[in-house]
């Protein structure tokens, strides 16, 4: 059975009166975790995806690289949606999502079709602004130090911990690995997303900022209270869909 894509909330696309929410897990996420988030999507359906590799599909070997998951995944968005269906589809990354997403997006434009709907980021510098190889050499202690940044709470569970860091450790590596996208704009809306008190954004918005440069269309960024990738954290989800949903919407000029 294919699970690249697995619907997460209990909402069918076809009687969603929203837009329809493809959901792209952090480095060491998996579908399980979007769970809270997707609830809180009150009349929207949201789907995840699920990389080789990790949850549903651990027994699989890992993706080689984001590019060859991102081709993975644009190819089962076109089967499970259909182009039309993925026009009217907001894609939203988290941390290393963000990077996958981007790049999905720009595999369906590279086929002549349209472009999803919109893109949101969450926690991730702009790609032009990223550093090469930053993580190539990360050790275990370090891997967990920054697992700890995430809303996931491993304290009652080492054997969870265990998991999550092995899963995190190899996605770190890809993403060091990641020489960026293309230089393709595209023309949907862009949501960019940070936490006041994350410490990837230290200098400031501009790295958020910079991913102003990567559509022709509007775009939006919000700084929202917390650390790295805040907006998981329970309670928040409602907030997020809001600023996401407010950030989706037309303007009037």
């Amino acid at each position: 059975m294919n699970t690249v894509l697995s619907r997460v909330s209990i909402v069918d696309t076809e009687s969603a009166h929203g837009p329809v929410y493809l959901c792209f897990p952090p480095a060491g996420g998996t579908v399980l975790g979007l769970r809270g988030l997707a609830r809180a999507a009150v009349g929207s359906a949201v789907w995840g995806v699920e990389y080789p590799g990790h949850g549903a599909r651990l027994t699989e070997p890992p993706g080689e690289s984001l590019a060859v998951v991102a081709d993975e995944v644009a190819l089962d968005c076109l089967v499970r949606f259909g182009s039309e269906g993925f026009s009217r589809t907001v894609l939203i990354g988290f941390s290393m999502g963000a990077f996958v997403a981007l790049e999905v997006a720009q595999r369906i434009l590279g086929r002549g079709l349209p472009g999803p709907a919109g893109l949101v980021v969450v926690g991730a510098c702009a790609p032009q602004r990223r550093v090469p190889g930053k993580y190539a050499k990360v050790d275990t202690a370090e891997a967990g130090r920054l697992l700890e940044r995430s809303s996931a709470d491993y304290r009652d569970s080492p054997e969870l911990r265990e998991y999550a860091l092995d899963l995190f450790l190899g996605d770190l590596r890809l993403t060091s690995a990641y020489p960026g996208p293309a230089q393709v704009p595209l023309s949907c809306p862009i949501v960019a997303f940070r936490g006041a008190d994350d410490p990837d954004f230290a200098a400031g918005d501009e790295e958020m900022r910079a991913w102003r440069a990567w559509t022709t269309g509007r775009f939006t960024g919000c700084v929202v209270p917390g650390g790295h990738l805040a907006v998981l954290s329970p309670g928040e989800e409602a907030r997020f869909w809001e600023l996401v949903r407010l950030g989706m919407e037309p303007c009037d000029d």
